[in-house]
């Protein structure tokens, strides 16, 4: 003869993705162009430090490009650095559209590349190089271009504008699971919830009007549907 074995309660749980939005610039002004352009290739000049959403950002300057194997470099390469993003345990998770332009003498954007989206992230090992983690555009602007145009660099001064916006930090959080335990009265403990936090004593109490109620307030088990409701009601994090 077999014995059935009733299948248990079924396990409930929920989670949820969050981003936290942030938006800035940074202006980086080069009061001796001519004397930039003496920087070997492949060297940077590293703008101060500056903080969007958070994370403390520098902009790295190649007067004469990024890459060390031109003998005449013609393009400027321009790099954005998540300076600090890589002790972060979240490497692979930071995202940030940004985009590099020059003003004109009245404060303007007078050329500029389009907006891109990239991954800010390092090595396992944190020991990848800033010219690893960086991003941004070996070729942002010809010299001899740049050199024509009046309105950009004057009186041997030129003003970059590093524009970060759409930065969103992606985490996974604990929304709501259940106790495994049951109360004296046979009925399941309160969901915990909110990433981490115990939910309160009356989270899914019942209540006067409420259809189950009888009289004594005490907490039951909620039904399925009741899960999912609770789940989808809770609010908006960031």
């Amino acid at each position: 003869m077999t014995t059935a074995v009733g299948i248990g309660r079924l396990s409930r749980s929920a989670s949820r993705i969050v981003g936290k939005a942030a938006a800035g610039f940074h202006l980086l002004r080069i009061e001796a162009y001519s004397q930039t352009k003496t920087v070997l290739a492949g060297r940077n000049i590293n703008s101060g430090n500056f903080s969007i959403g958070g994370y403390s950002w520098r902009l790295k300057y190649y007067p004469n490009g990024r890459d060390v194997s031109s003998a005449n470099p013609d393009y400027i390469s321009l790099y954005l650095l998540a300076r600090d993003y890589n002790y972060s345990p979240d490497y692979n998770k930071l995202q940030a559209q940004y985009r590099f332009s020059i003003l004109d003498q009245a404060g303007n954007i007078a050329y500029g590349l389009p907006a891109k989206t990239d991954i800010f992230k390092c090595g396992h090992d944190y020991e990848d190089s800033e010219e690893q983690i960086s991003c941004g555009h070996e070729r942002f602007i010809h010299k001899e271009y740049l050199e024509r145009r009046e309105d950009l660099l004057k009186d041997d001064c030129l003003t970059l504008r590093c524009d970060v916006g759409d930065f969103s930090e992606l985490k996974t959080l604990c929304l709501a699971r259940e106790d495994d335990k049951e109360d004296d009265d046979g009925d399941a403990d309160s969901s915990k919830k909110n990433d981490g936090d115990a939910a309160d004593d009356d989270e899914f109490e019942l209540k006067p009007g409420h259809r189950g109620y009888s009289g004594r307030r005490r907490r039951r088990r909620p039904d399925d549907k009741e899960f999912v409701q609770w789940c989808m009601a809770q609010k908006r994090m960031g």
